[in-house]
């Protein structure tokens, strides 16, 4: 089948005023259709069901005993800091009285 931007000559022709009113009653119908179904989610009433469940749970291993505590961190001194003189301009030295 080839794809057609044009439709063929002889497809019959909507009435001319129809189109409007044909997507009009499409969203009105979409629209009561998701709205019911909006009323009848938030309005059915769930029931909790209230049983016990029992998980029974085995110990594979018995507890581990807890690391023994980190030794303390000693800071050190930074570095001392080494920051190169400006630059001296020329022009800026005889300048200066």
């Amino acid at each position: 089948m080839l794809l057609r931007s044009v439709p063929p000559e002889h497809m019959p022709k909507m009435p001319r005023g129809w189109g409007w009113q044909i997507k009009l009653g499409c969203l009105a119908a979409l629209m009561a259709l998701y709205g019911g179904f909006m009323w009848h989610v938030t309005h059915q009433k769930i029931r909790p069901v209230m049983e016990r469940v029992d998980i029974p749970v085995t110990i594979v291993a018995p507890p581990s005993q807890p690391a023994p505590p980190a030794p303390s961190i000693t800071m050190l001194p930074p570095p001392p800091l080494v920051a190169p003189s400006p630059p001296a301009l020329p022009e800026a030295v005889s300048r200066h009285p």
